[in-house]
């Protein structure tokens, strides 16, 4: 019985591969991550409203909101939001196309909600360089900025998720049973929707407890 001896040193130390994890750790793992995400930025969302209402039920000096200074309409804020859960929403049709094969919905779906995500950026910056006071004309000035900058931060991660989406669907690169993605990305839409709506709630919050 005759040997074969690899006479390549670079072939005779090779190592072998490790084995790949199964395409459901994977998912696993990816979701875990994006609560995560989630539930990180929640917690950061939170304590930008929880220091939107302390600093309103404060008021040290009445510095809330200082003689001249007039809030934002609530409306503007609204429509915004109105945007951002709109886009949420066109995005959840269109994921619903890959449970039917249908890559023409999904596309449109990613693309619709893309064009929404654009526009309420545009909305989102022109409120900013609108606003009728500066960050430092009081404390609902600054707390208000800070919220809906944010916002606009959330707007941004949203467009870039977007576009790599779009290219993706595009390609053909989803099908059912293979779209986690699109899923995971869905998640995130959601809660940038849901951060808006509380956004534009506590803005209705203007007039502080102890104005007289």
């Amino acid at each position: 019985m005759s040997v074969t001896v690899p006479t390549d040193p670079a072939e005779a130390n090779r190592e072998d591969p490790p084995p790949h994890d199964d395409a459901l750790a994977v998912g696993v793992r990816q979701r875990l991550a994006v609560f995560l995400f989630i539930g990180a930025d929640a917690v950061f969302v939170a304590c930008l409203l929880f220091t939107y209402f302390y600093l309103r039920g404060l008021d040290t000096e009445g510095q809330w909101l200082p003689k001249g200074v007039h809030a934002e309409a609530a409306w503007s804020v609204w429509a915004i939001t109105a945007v951002a859960v709109a886009s949420a929403l066109v995005l959840r049709w269109g994921e619903h196309g890959i449970d039917e094969d249908d890559k023409g919905r999904l596309v449109l779906g990613v693309a619709g909600a893309l064009v929404l995500v654009v526009a309420d950026i545009v909305m989102q910056v022109w409120q900013l360089s609108t606003l009728s006071f500066n960050a430092g004309d009081g404390a609902y000035a600054s707390s208000f900025r800070v919220l809906v900058g944010y916002h606009l931060v959330h707007l941004l991660l949203l467009a870039f998720l977007g576009f790599g989406l779009l290219a993706r669907a595009r390609m053909g690169l989803y099908r059912a049973g293979q779209a986690g993605h699109v899923r995971l990305v869905r998640y995130v839409w959601d809660w940038v929707a849901v951060a808006a709506v509380l956004t534009a709630i506590a803005t209705l919050f203007v007039a502080s407890p102890r104005a007289g």
